[in-house]
């Protein structure tokens, strides 16, 4: 799944800095990672001369990703659950942690992240068991981390599935695409063609889902 900029190179073109790896892919991809950061995967017989073409032409779509990215800077009491922001109010009192509308309710930190690791796995294993289903590929053990360069992984030997804690911000369509992804690489344990074309027959608009970690 997606790298965040921790183990990328990087390079300053017009007072911008950008982050990139080399891939077996087709076309250039760009996108704004969660720190604010524009990441690209370019293809290994790209030249930079075509990279920068490429940014010269995206101008318009990093300007309003900077925009959008900017308006959904979170403070330091509010959280993304499924992909709708919620501002955290802490009460002592709290016996449980709730919904109140646009807020979560919980009694400290402790308890948040107990709620959020547990719907996490609720979530998670409910797509796990609905895609292993699906495709005959039968995962042995799920692993839910705070992982810094990955939304999800797969052990294909041990048929391990690890997922990032973080997918809990984002929507269940992206949640669901991420695991079909990691359980596609129980079969291909790389980024083939056969591989997408797999994942595409299951899920036809995998593309799209895809784009909520390249925006």
């Amino acid at each position: 799944m997606a790298r965040q900029s921790s183990s990328l190179k990087s390079f300053i073109y017009k007072d911008e800095c950008y982050f990139y790896s080399k891939k077996c892919i087709k076309t250039l991809r760009l996108r704004l990672n969660e720190k604010g950061e524009f990441v690209l995967s370019i293809p290994y017989f790209c030249t930079f001369k075509s990279v920068y073409e490429f940014l010269d032409k995206s101008s318009s779509w990093m300007n309003e990703a900077k925009k959008r990215f900017e308006k959904k800077a979170l403070k330091d009491d509010e959280l993304i659950f499924l992909a709708k922001k919620y501002q955290i109010i802490f009460d002592e009192n709290a016996k449980k942690t709730y919904f109140d509308k646009d807020k979560i309710i919980c009694q400290n930190k402790a308890k948040l992240d107990l709620f959020l690791r547990q719907n996490a796995k609720k979530i998670f294993t409910f797509y796990l068991k609905k895609w292993s289903k699906k495709t005959g590929l039968f995962y042995t053990h799920l692993s839910i981390k705070n992982m810094k360069t990955r939304w999800g992984s797969c052990n294909h030997n041990k048929a391990y599935i690890n997922l990032n804690l973080k997918l809990i911000q984002k929507s269940l369509r992206a949640i669901e695409y991420v695991i079909l992804h990691e359980i596609s690489h129980l079969k291909f344990p790389n980024h083939s063609k056969e591989f997408y074309t797999f994942i595409e027959h299951f899920m036809s608009d995998f593309r799209q889902r895809e784009k909520e970690f390249l925006s």
